[in-house]
């Protein structure tokens, strides 16, 4: 059997070329899958734990062309090595890329051709339909640019957030950082609220769920990180991966919408911030959504919380002195360069932040004793 897909792209295959193996590699690394992009370079199965398996061989690397693979068989079959081949082939307006895996399942599966078929259904043609599906489309654009930003622009976007330092300066404002702080930040993205508070001196560690972005951030950092002032981890917000009551400050912005469970995540903070530390969370009102800085598919994917809801989960999660605020960020975008026609997006009716005290002393509850030790997972520097 021969398999292939075609797809046209509205673009040079120079630039067609570079994003495939770019994307390629980034995904293949998701499910256990390792590139060496070059000639004589191998596709590797690389499970976590074990050791890798060579999967195939590349034969020919022509960019701005294509790919040739030498796929290896399977252990328990005798038919010879197959090929699979990425062609680049210009087209007007574009470059159409096809992807063929020639020779395909012979002598694997049975002669009639009746389990090829299964196999087709189930593991290609079902792939395709969920990836071109609503659902899964928005979830991906969604995690793309939002929720689990990756890719290229992604990377570039999170580097200098235009539209986010107005949020940046208003915290940073208000939190007064000095070189006596030690500072978490939860979801930092790209680091580049981490550049602007380590400005004060202060100390700081900061957790994020994207790899991508994590690697943005300790290039934007890489004076701190070397000074031995900022830890990055790789981590999810509901298990913060540090010690109880080591930062004196908390920071959480554009995050709590994507939060799958926002409760534990403040418990996390409230644990992780010493007594008396204080916690800064920003986020947007519903007004936003479904315009320009809150577009579909992204915008019916995130939680928006009331005034109310959210001073309750810092109530919740142990805090006092809370106090919700819906701060004029317009002079902060002036300053940062937003352009003038979106300055309105930053007046006061679409910005929400939470402001919350961890208290000197909280009264332990009957039966119960304070945690003393961090998460079981250990901190990993990136």
């Amino acid at each position: 059997m021969d398999l292939s897909v075609s797809t046209f792209f509205p673009l040079p295959a120079s630039q067609v070329f570079s994003s495939l193996v770019e994307e390629l590699a980034l995904a293949l690394g998701g499910v256990e899958l390792k590139l060496e992009p070059k000639k004589g370079g191998r596709l590797l199965e690389a499970p976590k734990k074990g050791r890798p398996t060579e999967v195939a061989r590349i034969l020919a690397w022509d960019p701005g062309e294509g790919i040739r693979f030498r796929w290896h068989p399977p252990t328990w079959a005798k038919n010879a090595p197959t090929e699979v081949e990425v062609r680049l082939a210009p087209e007007q307006g574009g470059t159409r890329v096809t992807i063929e895996h020639r020779g395909f399942g012979h002598g694997l599966l049975s002669e009639e051709g009746e389990e090829l078929v299964g196999w087709f259904a189930s593991e290609v043609a079902t792939t395709l339909f969920r990836a071109t599906s609503p659902a899964r489309l928005g979830d991906w654009v969604t995690d793309r640019h939002a929720r689990r930003p990756s890719g290229r622009a992604g990377r570039e976007t999170y580097r200098d957030p235009l539209y986010h330092r107005p949020n940046f300066a208003a915290i940073l404002e208000r939190l007064s950082l000095t070189k006596q702080d030690d500072l978490l930040e939860v979801g930092c993205g790209g680091g580049a609220f981490l550049q602007d508070a380590l400005k004060s001196g202060c100390r700081a560690a900061a957790i994020d769920h994207s790899l991508d972005l994590l690697r943005v951030a300790e290039e934007m950092n890489q004076e701190a990180i070397a000074q031995d002032r900022l830890e990055l981890v790789h981590s999810e917000a509901d298990r913060i991966p540090f010690a109880d009551g080591r930062f004196t400050r908390a920071v959480m912005t554009g995050v709590l919408g994507f939060l799958p469970d926002a409760p534990a995540t403040f418990r996390e903070m409230f644990r992780t911030l010493a007594p008396g530390g204080r916690v800064a969370v920003y986020t947007t009102t519903e007004a936003l959504r479904g315009t320009p800085a809150d577009p579909e598919p992204i915008a019916s994917r995130v939680r928006y919380y009331s005034d109310r809801e959210l001073a309750a989960l810092a109530k919740d999660a142990g805090f006092t002195g809370i106090k919700v605020e819906h701060p004029d960020l317009t002079k902060f975008a002036k300053v940062a360069g937003v352009p003038l026609e979106a300055i309105p997006v930053f007046k006061g009716h679409a910005s929400q932040l939470l402001w919350a005290t961890k208290p000197t002393s909280r009264p332990v509850r009957p039966g119960t004793r304070p945690s003393s030790s961090p998460p079981k997972n250990t901190p990993r520097r990136r």
